[in-house]
């Protein structure tokens, strides 16, 4: 099993490769050749689960790799796989393969446009696996690459500034945290674990002090904050929020998904794998902070969203919304807290991934996405008598979105509650009017979208095809059951969250 982690990180660049040979006009080749490799790569992602060890806490031995890369740096080729990982890899083999098959009517640039999908899931990967922080911030980096392209060629009518601003805005983030990087370099004195990121953990620097314009600062406090502002800008936390709406609505269904349902999830799973168990001192003297943020994410997010007539901005708020809470859990600390944030993680990947593909199903038949038009008139109305099968579809994403029971959203949102109430009481009650608004905001577009007379424009639209229905259908599935039953993402990911609690726990 040790070459498992590799050929999940690399299929996907051989699937690319073979996309590049095939001629270009062979349209449906590239197609098919996509597919197939990301459901390979999915399928591997299903035997990695097979085999992972629930018991161990850090990374399993068994999927380790580590080469050595650039020898004179220390620098490795360094892989590995945890509970926390684990369902951020499953999530991003998932959601690739859909969105494959979701993207088999796009016609402009066939060849690089899957090419570039097929680029950006590997480097995804790779910032899960990264156990090396400079391999981790190649991959942090070169992701932005595919994603600005498939925004800025394949995207709305502003797609150039959407492109412009996300990757400006990420990169600026990256910047930030690679100073960190370099500081931390040198803070372990250049030894041959100055880029291992394991060997980082358990606040070694606490004590530690860097002098800046003749200012003696904590080291730890200092670069918490570089560190934090690199991953809070991916996340996005407010305020650093704002090239999100932006980003989605110009971007094509396929990548909107991507970008909703993996990336942003980088941002967290930065926090779970670098901030807090490297500075973990500082972590928890600013969780207040943290909790704050978010809190004031999940409040703003949800009003924003409320006040959209475009549908895919309002289903983009609320992400904005819902990793609110993903942050309130982190910063909670507890046991409850961390797994109902990494378990928001992946059901928020799940439901949100849902509604930006249902977004798209409807976007392909009406070419718009208006609720409301600019001129006042409706942009829908009376959907569900003419699209059945759709209708029903979106009333389980929504409701999984929403957090009713029995749904995915639901269980996350609620372990994120119980952790959070002890230490945060306040910001829990306050949370609780996130959760009423993000209520009224999905269940009016609802109404307005499917209730009413039926808009003469609507009487036309087909319902949802084959294709269609067969690539939401794993996601409905997902979260039905992990709404009912959680434990499969639970235990895997227990014994690595627990651990990091018991670091944090010291401080």
């Amino acid at each position: 099993m040790n070459g498992l982690l590799n050929w999940i990180l690399w299929f996907p660049v051989i699937g690319m490769i073979a996309v590049l040979v095939i001629p270009k006009g062979n349209d449906n080749a590239i197609r098919w050749t996509s597919l197939v490799a990301t459901a390979i790569t999915f399928i591997l992602t299903l035997v990695l689960y097979a085999n992972f060890d629930e018991s161990v806490a850090g990374m399993q031995p068994d999927f380790l790799v580590k080469v050595p890369w650039i020898e004179q740096f220390n620098i490795f080729y360094s892989l590995g796989i945890d509970g926390i990982s684990l369902p951020m890899t499953i999530l991003n083999g998932l959601l690739f393969f859909l969105c494959v098959m979701s993207s088999w009517t796009v016609e402009k640039n066939v060849k690089a446009y899957f090419a570039l999908l097929l680029m950006l899931q590997s480097t995804v990967f790779g910032v899960f696996f990264s156990l090396d922080f400079f391999l981790f911030y190649v991959y942090w980096e070169v992701m932005l690459l595919p994603m600005f392209f498939l925004i800025g060629v394949w995207g709305g009518e502003n797609r150039e500034y959407a492109a412009v601003k996300f990757f400006l805005y990420t990169f600026f983030g990256s910047i930030v945290m690679l100073v960190g990087i370099i500081a931390l370099y040198y803070a372990t004195g250049k030894g041959v674990d100055s880029f291992n990121i394991l060997a980082m953990h358990g606040g070694k620097f606490s004590e530690l002090t860097v002098t800046i314009f003749g200012n003696v600062f904590s080291f730890e406090k200092l670069f918490f904050w570089a560190m934090f502002l690199g991953f809070a800008i991916k996340v996005p936390v407010f305020p650093f929020h704002t090239w999100l709406p932006h980003a989605h609505v110009q971007a094509p269904t396929a990548v909107s998904v991507i970008l909703a349902g993996v990336l942003l999830k980088m941002g967290t799973y930065g926090f779970l794998r670098i901030a807090f168990p490297i500075f973990p001192a500082a972590s928890v003297l600013y969780s207040d902070i943290i909790g704050a943020l978010g809190l004031i994410s999940v409040i703003y997010g949800a009003l924003c969203a409320m006040a959209q007539d475009d549908v895919k901005k309002l289903v983009a708020y609320s992400s904005v919304s819902h990793m609110g809470f993903v942050m309130m859990g982190l910063a909670a600390m507890t046991v409850q807290g961390m797994n109902g944030a990494v378990l928001q993680m992946f059901n928020h990947g799940t439901s949100t991934a849902m509604m930006f593909l249902l977004i798209g199903v409807l976007y392909e038949r009406s070419h718009h996405r208006w609720i409301v038009k600019p001129d006042g008139s409706k942009g829908f109305g009376g959907l569900y008598t003419q699209m059945p099968r759709y209708t029903v579809i979106f009333i389980i994403g929504m409701f999984a979105s929403l957090g009713l029971p029995g749904l995915s959203g639901f269980i996350s949102e609620a372990l994120i509650f119980l952790g959070m109430y002890e230490k945060f009481t306040t910001m829990t009650v306050l949370a609780i009017i996130g959760l009423l608004i993000g209520a009224a905001y999905l269940l009016w577009m609802f109404k307005r979208m499917f209730f009413g007379e039926v808009n003469p424009e609507v009487s036309e639209y087909e319902d949802m095809n084959l294709r269609e229905v067969a690539y939401m259908i794993p996601l409905c599935v997902a979260v039905i059951v992990f709404g009912i039953f959680p434990a499969p993402i639970l235990n895997v990911m227990k014994a690595s969250v627990g651990q990091l609690v018991d670091l944090l726990a010291k401080y």
